[in-house]
Parts: structure tokens; sequence; C-alpha cells
């Protein structure tokens, strides 16, 4: 329920944000703007390909298990007995396999956070705006 409470502030903070620099928009406010965007944009490229590349790395293990696994299905099926040398080898390559942890918590929102980051140039680009005008 907190988080829920967390998301919906941080919401209405950032559209408060924008709304405040589109109210009177003039060529610094829209550039001040422009620049948290660019930088939530390549924030998003980066974690995207962070993702990919785990993902990419999670698949080539699956398809390591799996083809294992066959060959072990293959054995038993053929009537081949498995030796426990042969069980041992499989068994290092079960302990690399990525195992699944808890899921992964909100994101937290103090200044490491993307969202805290987002937060702290909003808060900035309002104080540097209302300073200078």
């Amino acid at each position: 329920m907190s988080d829920e409470k967390n998301k919906d502030a941080d919401a209405e903070f950032i559209m408060e944000e924008f709304e405040w620099a589109l109210a009177d928009p003039n060529a610094e406010r829209l550039r001040e703007m422009g620049e948290v965007v660019t930088i939530i944009t390549s924030k998003l490229i980066s974690a995207i390909d962070a993702l990919q590349n785990e993902i990419s790395s999670i698949k080539s293990s699956v398809g390591s298990l799996e083809s294992q696994m066959s060959s072990l299905a293959s054995r038993v099926t053929s009537g081949a007995t498995i030796a426990p040398s042969a069980a041992a080898d499989a068994a290092p390559a079960m302990a690399k396999a990525p195992t699944r942890g808890p899921a992964p918590a909100a994101a937290p929102s103090g200044p490491t956070s993307m969202m805290g980051e987002l937060k702290q140039l909003l808060a900035a680009r309002r104080r540097k705006a209302d300073g200078s005008e």
C-alpha cells in the first residue's frame, strides 16, 4: 500500500513540474524540460540494454541446461545406465543455472534511484527558474 502511495505521489510531483513549466512556456523552461527528458531517455535506454544482456545470458544458460537434460533423457530412454561420474558432470552445470530470486523491490525514492534523480532535476530546475525570474 505504501508503494502505491509513493508511486502516486511521484507521478503527481512530476505532473506538477511539467504543468508548471508549460503554464508559462518560454525558451529557457522548454530547454530545461528537454534536458530532463533527454536524461530520462538515456537512463531508460541504459536500463533496457542491461536487461537485454541479462536475458541473453539467461537464455544461453537455459539452452545449455536443456541440451544436457535432453542428453540425459536420451541415455535413460536408451536403457543406458548413468554412471555416477555422468551425474557428477551434470551437477556443476545445474549449479551454474540461474535461479529465480525474489521479485525485485520497488525502486527506492532516494537520490540513487531514477525517480529520486528525476525529482532532484525537476526541483533544481524550478529553483533555478524561480530565482532568475
